[in-house]
């Protein structure tokens, strides 16, 4: 058969890459062609994403491929979630889009969870709580700029943002609709007694896609623009890019519900899938929350603060004036032993940036336990307390569904770091399945394959085990196991840890 050429548009919120993925008929070949940075912008008060330069960097990018491969047959774009972008009636943004670390919800928090508690809301939707979510967003946006009622026409989360920046066409996707906090339970449609709770309009959002949709072709002033001599499709696929990275996994469809997935980056997320949301009182006390897959069956999940304390880490010892890779930290701490001492990866203490050594030793010195003599000391703990963290998000999800997890599935760049690895296998006492490292962007590549019927649902899994090589790794044997946990789970209770930002 005549190979596929697509193109895989990955945003995080630290960079974006244009990924090609050629499939032959029997695997997916991925080559970048482009990356860049994007960070959001203070502006003043205001934290936004700079949707002007993503959408540049796009054409960009797509400049390259078009070089390098000719002909290109579709793209898709997936981000990160919550965050959106709101038009008026003529199509233009009324504002920039913000970053879900914006802290203008901060005042309005309390005052949402008046009007529907947070278990409330969570049944309603599926969704935990969260400063992050589009609702809350959304509701405060309100609040302080009142004309957007009557302004706003449509309100697009951020993958189906830029496609309508590069179609000019308007449709809202299930995956990364999901993580919002305004879907409903039952329907996994836009919440009406959500938006009539909170003066939201259903007619801003549209209809959802599910399982994908061919968006249209690439604007004609586009093509022009970049030369491309032939349409170029713009597919809704998977828009959510840990929906995206579950598409990647060679997983059997009668085994799905008995895996595990760890997505481990700046953040982690560990979670299983499940035919429909659970809302339990459990659920909601373990923190859990419910997001959609592309084939519109549900994640059970939890968010977690992941390799982003390590990177602050390399960050703050580079303005020192030592510059230490990553690979050279995994080295330090392979290379002491275990003090046994512990973090709360997910503590409010280590969210924000900025002297996060110093944090982390204002954790311990409050939790009476031991302080690192050294930067190997320092870096085993973080990574054993991330790899606790998993194990105890784990038990829960077990706990939760009344069902056991047989394996786990690893993902992401997270992965390269073979000690965290070993370590969540070690913990767990589970076999980890590691790879492929560019999980969203093979899973972006397969959801349009599978919207084009260029590939079957059912040839995926050969073609996936085809593409990549998957690691598997077993678990080791871990002297006073169970002890170590005890220490974990009673030193990461207290919540409320003070830090003078003058130094510990």
């Amino acid at each position: 058969m005549k190979s596929t050429n697509v193109i895989a548009v990955d945003l995080g919120a630290s960079s974006g890459r244009l990924i090609s993925g050629t499939y032959d008929g029997n695997k997916i070949t991925l080559k970048e062609q482009f990356r860049f940075s994007n960070l959001p912008v203070q502006v003043v008060n205001d934290l936004n994403w700079d949707y002007i330069k993503i959408l540049q960097e796009i054409k960009y990018g797509l400049s390259i491929a078009h070089q390098d491969l000719d002909s290109l047959d579709s793209l898709n774009v997936d981000t990160w979630g919550v965050d959106y972008g709101l038009l008026n009636t003529h199509g233009q943004l009324l504002m920039a889009p913000h970053s879900y670390r914006d802290n203008r919800v901060n005042q309005f928090e309390d005052q949402l969870y008046d009007i529907i508690s947070p278990f409330e809301l969570f049944k309603l939707t599926g969704n935990q709580p969260a400063k992050i979510n589009s609702i809350l967003q959304l509701y405060s946006d309100l609040q302080l700029n009142p004309f957007l009622k009557t302004e706003v026409a449509h309100v697009l989360f951020m993958p189906n943002l830029i496609g309508y920046f590069l179609t000019g066409k308007i449709q809202n996707e299930f995956t990364i609709s999901s993580t919002s906090g305004l879907l409903d339970t039952d329907s996994r449609d836009f919440s009406s007694t959500v938006f009539k709770q909170l003066g939201f309009q259903s007619a801003w959002f549209g209809t959802l896609a599910k399982g994908g949709v061919e968006l249209g072709p690439i604007s004609k002033a586009i093509q022009q623009e970049l030369n491309l001599d032939r349409e170029l499709k713009v597919i809704t696929g998977v828009g959510h890019d840990t929906a995206a990275a579950l598409l990647a996994l060679p997983i059997a469809p009668v085994d799905k519900e008995d895996v595990a997935f760890i997505s481990s980056g700046t953040w982690s997320i560990i979670g299983r899938q499940t035919p429909k949301p659970v809302v339990s009182q459990a659920a909601f006390d373990s923190g859990l929350t419910n997001e959609g897959c592309f084939d519109g069956s549900n994640r059970l999940l939890a968010n977690l603060t992941g390799l982003w304390i390590v990177q602050e880490l390399q960050r703050e010892w580079s303005y020192k004036g030592e510059v230490v890779e990553f690979g050279k930290m995994v080295e330090d701490a392979l290379s002491v032993q275990s003090i046994d001492s512990y973090i709360d990866p997910n503590n409010e203490l280590f969210t924000a940036p900025n002297q996060m050594e110093e944090k982390i030793k204002a954790y311990l010195k409050e939790t009476g336990q031991k302080l690192p003599k050294n930067r190997g000391e320092l870096i085993l703990l973080v990574l054993e307390s991330l790899a606790f963290s998993y194990k105890k998000i784990i038990e829960n999800l077990e706990t939760v569904t009344n069902k056991p997890i047989t394996k786990i599935h690893m993902f992401g760049g997270g992965i390269q770091n073979r000690l965290l690895v070993q370590l969540t296998a070690n913990f767990t006492q589970k076999e980890v399945v590691a790879g492929p490292v560019e999980a969203s962007v093979m899973g972006n590549i397969v959801s349009q394959l599978l919207v084009s019927g260029s590939l079957s649902l059912k040839d995926s899994q050969s073609v996936l085990e085809n593409s990549f090589d998957a690691q598997h790794i077993q678990p080791a044997t871990v002297s006073d196991l169970t002890k170590k946990y005890q220490l974990f789970n009673q030193v990461t209770q207290n919540k409320d840890i003070d830090f003078d930002e003058g130094g510990v």
